[in-house]
Order: structure tokens, then C-alpha cells, then sequence
């Protein structure tokens, strides 16, 4: 793209229309938030920062209808589960890109890119840790992550819309939109999309995952057994990933060249769903559920929610605040930096 090019790209983020509506018809194109020195804040910062609080504060709500320690869950979220669900989302994302891995090692590894299918077997692995130390059922355990991260990915899809990443296809739906900013990921790597109407992948499926959020809140008192959740997440939130394949264009290649990255490990976790529900449906053990317990009695806890900030913050600073330009945490180490794929 020429300068001349990026500048009136650029003028699109500058001069949009006013008011409300303008706002939010033009919030796909509000990629930076601010700018402090050389440092970036996006917009997908703050939208993951949001959407990984709210998730996590949505998890002790279903902990302390469970009757479990919260604070201590608190803390353990922050301080085992996050850590290993960004080694997850980081090592998946740069196993996509295995072959810029051996050519550029270092800008393959230093630039922002996550996944998160890797996120969630990150945290699935510090949620069997705690399984393994506490002799808590690990479906239960499980079936918090699920009831939280359905909500949390609601939200963290806007962020994804404002980012331009996990972009769709062309479109001459009236639902369509143009990304003109040259700072969105999906001008950045696909130039030629900039200004063509693609669909909004990612408001599908922010649509799509806040609906199942609300079935869940709503099957609360008829849960069957621990685990259930878990299975229907598994499931459901594959089902709408493969559903979501006939509208989105970030191509990230195939597994052995037959099965795209989605539909290989949606049908992994399709599978996991369905043991769940052979094995538990007809009886197994499950923790009642204080549906009085309200969430208003999470979010009135101070203490409670210095940590809840903390882990929103966790996610949000790698996920959002780039160096000198959207698109990388430091200097470019290469002349050939590939660009990270979507989640």
C-alpha cells in the first residue's frame, strides 16, 4: 500500500461519521485506542480486557453457587490458569505458522498472534492441576470454565470486529461491512479486501456464543449432572466454529491437508462432548447449584474484584498494547515478519 494510499485510509479513523450511530457503524474501523510514547493501546486491548474479567467473574459466580472457596479460585485463575491458557494461545498460534517459525524464528515468535483452542487446553490443564491437588470432580471444575468462557468470548469477539482479525468473506449481504483502517489486521494482511464489503464473522459468532451464555443461565437449576455443561460447551461452541467456516476467509491452512485447523479440532472437542454425556447422562454425580447466589454479589466484592481486574489486565496488555505499530510487541528483528493468523 502507498503512503499517499495509508494516509487517506487513515483519515477514514479521523473523520467518522458523529453521534452514536456513527460510532458504532464505525467501530470496526477504531482499531487504536490511544497512544502513549511509542506504545499502542488498541481497542481489542480493552475489549479483551472486558471480556476476560467478565468471564472470569462469570466462573466464581458459578463457584460460589457450587459451594466453592472463591477467593482461593480467585487467585488460582490468576496465578496458574492464566499463564498456562497464554502459553496455550501463543504456542497453538505459532505452531500455525511452523514454517515462518524456521524462517524468521524470532519475528514469528515476538509478534502478537493467538488461538484459542490452545487457550483452552492451556486452561484445561491448570483446572486438572487443581482436579489432581483439591480431589474436586474435574467435570465440575470444568463446568465453570464453560459457563464463563461462553460470555467471555461473546465480548472478546467485538474485540476481534475492532481488531480485523478472524475476518470474513465477500459479501453483497446489507449486513457487510468495509474495513478502511489501515492499522485493521485484515487490511494488514489482506490489502485487496480494503474497502470491499466482508461479512462480520465475528458478530456471528458474538451472537451465536452470548444465546448459548443465556441457555446456560437458563438450564442452571435443571443441571443433571457435573459435566454437562462442559459436554454441551464442547459440543455447541464446535458447532457454531464449524458453522462460522462458510463465512470466514482467514485461511490458516489445512491439517495434513485434508481437515482446515477448526474443523480438526472442533471435531476433537465434538468427541470429548459426546463421552461426557454417554458416560454421565444416565447417572453421575452432581453439585447442586444455590441459583440464589446473584452475580451483583461477585461484583460487590471489592476484594474479589481487585482480582478479577488483575486477570482482565493479564489478557488485555498481551492481547492489545503494541510497540510503534499495531501489529508487533518490539522492533521488527526482520525485514519478513509473517503475519500472525486470527483466533
Amino acid at each position: 500500500m502507498s503512503e499517499s494510499t495509508s494516509a487517506a485510509a487513515g483519515s477514514v479513523e479521523t473523520t467518522s461519521r458523529p453521534g452514536l450511530l456513527g460510532f458504532l457503524l464505525d467501530f470496526h474501523n477504531r482499531t487504536i485506542l490511544f497512544r502513549v510514547g511509542n506504545w499502542i493501546v488498541t481497542t481489542y486491548a480493552l475489549m479483551s480486557a472486558v471480556a476476560f474479567a467478565t468471564g472470569v467473574a462469570v466462573g466464581l459466580w458459578f463457584d460460589a453457587m457450587t459451594g466453592q472457596d472463591v477467593m482461593f479460585k480467585a487467585r488460582y485463575y490468576l496465578f496458574v490458569l492464566t499463564p498456562l491458557s497464554l502459553i496455550g494461545v501463543r504456542s497453538f498460534s505459532i505452531m500455525l505458522e511452523w514454517r515462518e517459525l524456521f524462517k524468521h524464528p524470532l519475528a514469528t515468535i515476538i509478534k502478537p498472534g493467538y488461538m484459542l483452542h490452545g487457550g483452552i487446553l492451556g486452561g484445561s490443564v491448570a483446572l486438572g492441576l487443581l482436579w489432581h491437588a483439591s480431589g474436586r470432580d474435574l467435570l465440575l471444575l470444568l463446568d465453570a470454565g464453560a459457563f464463563a468462557l461462553l460470555i467471555g468470548e461473546a465480548i472478546a469477539r467485538l474485540g476481534c470486529y475492532v481488531y480485523g482479525c478472524c475476518w470474513g468473506r465477500p459479501t453483497d449481504s446489507r449486513f457487510g461491512v468495509r474495513y478502511t483502517s489501515p492499522h485493521a489486521k485484515v487490511i494488514r494482511c489482506a490489502p485487496h479486501l480494503q474497502g470491499v464489503k466482508i461479512h462480520p464473522a465475528q458478530l456471528y459468532a458474538a451472537v451465536a456464543y452470548a444465546a448459548m451464555f443465556v441457555a446456560f443461565y437458563a438450564l442452571l437449576p435443571y443441571r443433571r449432572f457435573d459435566g454437562m455443561f462442559s459436554a454441551f460447551y464442547l459440543i455447541g461452541h464446535s458447532l457454531v466454529r464449524l458453522a462460522l467456516e462458510r463465512f470466514r476467509q482467514d485461511d490458516r491452512g489445512r491439517f495434513l491437508g485434508i481437515l482446515t485447523h477448526t474443523q480438526l479440532y472442533a471435531s476433537i472437542m465434538i468427541v470429548l462432548g459426546v463421552a461426557i454425556l454417554v458416560a454421565r447422562w444416565n447417572g453421575g454425580p452432581l453439585t447442586p447449584a444455590d441459583v440464589g447466589i446473584r452475580f451483583t454479589e461477585i461484583l460487590g466484592n471489592g476484594t474479589l474484584m481487585l482480582w478479577i481486574v488483575g486477570f482482565g489486565l493479564a489478557f488485555g496488555i498481551p492481547y492489545g498494547v503494541h510497540y510503534k505499530k499495531v501489529g508487533q510487541w518490539l522492533e521488527k528483528p526482520s525485514d519478513e515478519p509473517a503475519q500472525a493468523p486470527g483466533s
